[in-house]
């Protein structure tokens, strides 16, 4: 199947589930990621806002404001690129590109050699910790210079054995669903 033809399928899936249901399975995954010892002994993360749909770690995000350090993307349209700022509350957040709650620029920015973990949304992904996002490859420009864990967070029925993956595609090293976490056979 065509990268087109996913993204279309899974639009279609998430748009066919209501937004309480899909918060229900949200809360489920940050349980999950709550149990992960290397997110217990992380002091920096990264983490995504969610739009139409996506899995939501909002809930998560909300903790570890209290005693974490929270950085968000900060989308550059033209250089198609992201920076990721420290949030210090939801407040903090202001319209970006693409309709997502972005951190202001002018927040502490984490290099990306220096992240530990980051939590990779995504469209779909496969079981080797294949991923296919929007198609402006802007996480792919990312995470292939990140050496810290990569989570991808997805909903069960976004992931597929084997996507068709181009060279430029950047893998994650675990995945979350709401029917637990999958280690990638990388």
């Amino acid at each position: 199947m065509q990268k087109s033809k996913i993204r279309r399928l899974i639009f279609s899936l998430r748009k066919s589930y209501n937004l309480e249901i899909l918060q229900k399975l949200s809360l489920t995954i940050c349980e999950y990621i709550e149990n992960l010892l290397f997110y217990q002994q992380t002091e920096k993360i990264v983490y995504y806002y969610p739009k139409n749909g996506e899995v939501s770690l909002v809930f998560l995000m909300g903790k570890d404001l209290i005693n974490k350090k929270v950085y968000l993307p900060k989308t550059w349209v033209q250089e198609k690129n992201l920076t990721f700022h420290q949030i210090y509350s939801f407040s903090d957040l202001r319209p970006g590109p693409f309709g997502l709650l972005e951190p202001p620029v002018e927040h502490p920015k984490i290099e990306l050699e220096k992240i530990e973990l980051i939590f990779v949304p995504g469209v779909a992904f496969d079981l080797t910790g294949g991923r296919i996002g929007y198609g402006g490859g802007f996480y792919d420009r990312v995470l292939s210079k990140v050496k810290g864990l990569k989570i991808g967070v997805a909903f069960s029925f976004q992931i597929f054995d084997k996507l068709p993956l181009e060279i430029h595609d950047c893998k994650v090293d675990i995945l979350v669903t709401e029917k637990g976490v999958i280690r990638c056979k990388i």
